[in-house]
């Protein structure tokens, strides 16, 4: 055998590119097979980010661009190293400002550190699971949608609602409101000053503003209407 030519095929081994041909994610070591050139390798790990006490687990694609790092030319003991870009599988960005995540499902996760702005996009469902406590603290809050609240909700400022407010559970206003109420009816009590302008206030079918109490009478003289 020629040193030379096998010192060259050894070289020429150790690093190669190719593209994921097979995944395996059920063994306890998920293992993939990669297409490169004419060669097709046997079931080989992958390099994942951390493996320790904290585990990244994100399983390259099928037709997924890779390199392969074959010890002493050896492929059959090669490991392989995820990712580059290619026509099938191009960034999903051209910023240097922005850091994302592309989903096959068409989600993307994204931050641009110029701009301070993060985002999650293309998502169907969120869960934010914690066991004692989550706090979001910024100057403004908005919810586009409807907001269902399955515990007591506090108020510690004003509130301003701009459409018809339908009491379900228990509420409390530190600013001097406080309401109970249910399902099947309840009790509201309301602590303060309360000024109404603008609308008609309507208690079980009778509009406080134009009612009158005929027949009344207070010192021999009948009542007028409200003042």
């Amino acid at each position: 055998m020629n040193p030379t030519a096998e010192h060259s095929r050894i070289l020429e081994s150790m690093i190669r590119n190719g593209t994921v041909a097979e995944v395996d994610l059920l063994p306890l070591q998920p293992l993939c097979r990669v297409q490169s050139g004419e060669l097709l390798t046997d079931w080989l790990p992958w390099f994942t980010a951390r493996a320790g006490k904290v585990r990244i687990w994100s399983p390259p694609s099928i037709g997924e661009q890779v390199i392969l790092f074959n010890p002493s030319g050896e492929v059959g003991a090669g490991l392989v190293l995820p990712a580059l870009f290619s026509d099938a599988f191009p960034p999903p960005s051209h910023d240097a400002a922005v850091t994302c995540v592309a989903f096959p499902d068409g989600a993307l996760i994204r931050y641009n550190h110029a701009s301070g702005a993060l985002s999650a996009t293309g998502i169907k469902t969120a869960l934010i699971q914690a066991s004692v406590k989550i706090t979001a603290q910024c100057p403004e809050t908005e919810a586009t949608g409807n907001l269902t609240v399955g515990g007591n909700l506090s108020v510690k400022g004003n509130s301003t609602f701009k459409g018809k407010a339908d009491v379900m559970g228990a509420f409390s206003y530190a600013a001097g409101m406080s309401g109970k109420g249910g399902a099947g009816g309840g009790e509201t009590t309301i602590t303060g000053p309360i000024t109404q302008s603008g609308g008609a206030i309507t208690s079980n079918g009778v509009v406080l503003h134009t009612h009158s109490h005929g027949g009344v009478q207070v010192g021999g003289s009948s009542t007028g209407g409200p003042k």
